[in-house]
């Protein structure tokens, strides 16, 4: 019984692995993607245990506008990177978190993190 449930975990813990290296392949993907700027910035949000992380990645142009960037939440490794269409065409002065996450807290403190090596 006790050899049963360890087998089992360890194959648990192995299809966690592998679903893990997917996630940051398809992120790594989608951040390779992206347009070119003078400066790309990632942001990741403090997230408690079960609360859903946030990782942002921004280009910005010479003229520090975003030319693009990419989301990615959730709690599982089936979350997917998606754009943040609301951000492209913003100078980075113009950008308030609070303004784009309303509801957000996590997603705000990823953008706020992305942008701040920047200023």
């Amino acid at each position: 019984m006790t050899t049963t449930l360890i087998t089992i975990a360890l194959i648990a813990w192995c299809i966690q692995i592998v679903f893990s290296w997917f996630q940051i392949r398809r992120f790594n993907q989608a951040f390779l993607a992206m347009k070119k700027g003078t400066y790309l910035g990632v942001g990741r949000s403090k997230g408690k245990r079960f609360m859903p992380r946030v990782l942002i990645a921004i280009s910005l142009d010479e003229n520090k506008v975003v030319i693009d960037s990419v989301i990615m939440k959730g709690i599982t490794v089936f979350a997917l990177p998606k754009p943040i269409l609301q951000l492209h065409g913003l100078s980075v002065s113009k950008i308030i978190p609070e303004k784009i996450f309303p509801n957000d807290a996590a997603s705000q403190s990823a953008l706020t993190t992305a942008l701040t090596a920047n200023n």
